[in-house]
């Protein structure tokens, strides 16, 4: 497993961890704009020395902002089987993509198209599901809706790796592909 170090680059750490910048911004503000910029050769020392910023803070923010990234994506089998074995009201399936793709194909009909009306609506039952699983197209859109998720209060939402496309080429060949 990675872990980021005080001798860490930044062009090391925002290479392996794609969020790492949205991260370092919006708990430091760190590399958003002019003022809080620092150079890809600049390791997290010397970027918290020359911000005035907490290095400790900002390693464990990484390292913790990794590991939950990697937690954050559930395989198309492993989906399958929780989808198979678990009682669909303990389920909150979370669809991220536009209403024209969720019309085409979707994991179930219990489906929730997320929209900025019911998002609190959604956030609602996340509290209550055992498990959230987001899906989009491809799992880009998805994971960074889990990940949002994750952050703000639904620590088990979980992104389809490879979103509903794989899921039809690999898990359920009858779902539409487009």
């Amino acid at each position: 497993m990675t872990r980021f170090t005080r001798d860490s680059t930044m062009k090391e750490v925002e290479t392996t961890f794609q969020y790492a910048r949205a991260l370092l911004h919006s708990q430091f503000h760190l590399g958003g704009c002019a003022s809080c910029g620092f150079e890809p050769n600049e390791t997290i020392a010397e970027v918290a020395k020359k911000h005035s910023k907490d290095e400790s803070a900002i390693i464990n923010a990484l390292n913790e902002g990794y590991d939950d990234l990697l937690n954050a994506e559930i395989d198309v089998h492993d989906a399958d089987n929780l989808l198979k074995q678990t009682d669909h009201n303990q389920i909150l399936l979370v669809d991220v993509r536009e209403p024209w793709e969720f019309e085409i194909c979707r994991l179930s009909e219990k489906a929730v198209l997320l929209n900025e009306k019911n998002m609190p609506l959604i956030f609602e039952r996340g509290q209550e599901a055992k498990h959230i699983l987001v899906y989009c197209h491809h799992g880009v859109r998805s994971l960074n809706a889990a990940l949002y998720m994750r952050q703000n209060g639904l620590p088990r939402a979980v992104s389809l790796k490879g979103g509903i496309d794989r899921f039809a080429q690999l898990v359920n060949t009858s779902l539409p592909r487009y």
